[in-house]
């Protein structure tokens, strides 16, 4: 039998083609599997001692009851991505029931009223029902009565020049204080349309512990005032009534329009997507140094940090280097978890925080880091 020479050319292509082919095939596995490994193991990861079933209570926020069932509470829109019965975490009510379930390999957090009773089953039957509660009786996502106080009676201000600014310069009949329904007399340029202004005075410097730089001032607000006579000269003070105050209005306050500040309806908490440098968490009380959860802080992260409204990080306490009393060398201790924190008031180059979480006291000094 004569063997063409082209036919065993084309055998010896196709093998080595062949050759090629299995061996992109294995690599196309080994890269799905490597992928499924990896989506399997981004799943989010459980709490330990997660319940089966949790009652929601008055007073809960979705962020508490995220936390009973996931590590990582920020997480929550994943566990409940599964779950068609739970489109808006918002309009989970007092007395709904939550059943955690496992559905395709992935845990899921299931709703159903407080009267239904699923037994030993894990299917459960969903019947139409009106809700007569109001829209307001809804969970919240975080502690609004942390963060809503501190919005409404707080500013922040990267440079603060008080000769530069609109400033009470006397009270009626050259008071030095005022109260509601009193008169008192500004300087400064009021030219627009704006009457009603809001009174603010320096509460305290932020300034960044490592290179003490002022980062800004924070300025409590005391007090709102209308103009009732403008100025007709360089030389005249402009007239205003007080329209409210939560303290007495002193000589030096400060006069700022009032801001339309909407309040953020919904806070998204989620983990920064850039790389940061370490930060710190800074007191609003001059002299503090004990923090605790639901406290409010500053942060020495800023708009210049790529941070935003919702930005999670974690308070990490950094350990204190120990001696070998055999060897008498020094070693450096791991920093621990120590909580976590979310921003909710972000600037040029400082930001104000709410303490979410804390398994152990914190203080000035422990550092911020991204989860």
């Amino acid at each position: 039998m004569v063997k063409h020479p082209l036919f065993r050319e084309t055998k010896l292509v196709w093998q080595c083609n062949s050759a090629r082919l299995f061996q992109r095939l294995a690599m196309t596995l080994a890269m799905v599997l490597s992928l499924a490994a990896q989506a399997q193991s981004e799943l989010p990861r459980l709490a330990d001692g997660a319940p089966d079933t949790y009652v929601v209570e008055r007073g809960d926020t979705l962020w508490d009851i995220s936390a009973l069932f996931l590590n990582e509470p920020w997480r929550w829109p994943e566990l409940w991505s599964v779950n068609p019965d739970v489109r808006d975490p918002n309009l989970i009510y007092p007395g709904d029931t939550l059943y955690l379930r496992w559905k395709d390999g992935k845990p899921g957090v299931y709703l159903s009223s407080s009267d239904r009773n699923i037994g030993t089953s894990d299917v459960v039957r969903l019947s139409p029902k009106l809700r007569s509660e109001p829209l307001a009786a809804a969970i919240p996502a975080l502690p609004r009565e942390a963060i809503d106080p501190f919005i409404a009676r707080h500013r922040f201000i990267t440079q603060f020049d008080l000769e530069a600014m609109p400033r009470i310069i006397s009270g009626y009949r050259g008071r030095l204080i005022s109260g509601m329904g009193d008169r008192v007399y500004a300087v400064g340029a009021f030219t627009g349309e704006q009457r009603q202004f809001d009174v603010v005075r320096p509460a305290r410097e932020i300034s960044h512990p490592e290179t003490g730089e002022t980062l800004g001032t924070l300025l409590s607000s005391v007090g709102r005032v209308v103009l009732s006579k403008r100025a007709l000269a360089d030389d005249e003070a402009n007239q205003f009534d007080v329209l409210a105050s939560s303290e007495e209005l002193r000589v030096g306050d400060v006069l700022l329009p009032v801001e339309d500040r909407q309040l953020v309806a919904q806070f998204l908490p989620k983990v920064p997507t850039v790389d940061l440098d370490p930060g710190f968490m800074l007191p609003l009380d001059v002299g503090a140094k004990q923090i605790g959860a639901l406290d409010v802080v500053a942060t020495t992260y800023g708009e210049v940090d790529d941070v935003d409204v919702g930005t999670l990080l974690s308070i990490t306490k950094v350990g204190e280097p120990v001696t070998d009393s055999i060897s008498g060398k020094r070693y450096t201790v791991p920093s621990e978890n120590a909580g976590t924190m979310m921003l909710f008031a972000v600037y040029d180059r400082a930001s104000f925080g709410l303490v979410l979480s804390a398994n152990q006291p914190l203080s000035v000094e422990d550092r911020l880091v991204k989860p």
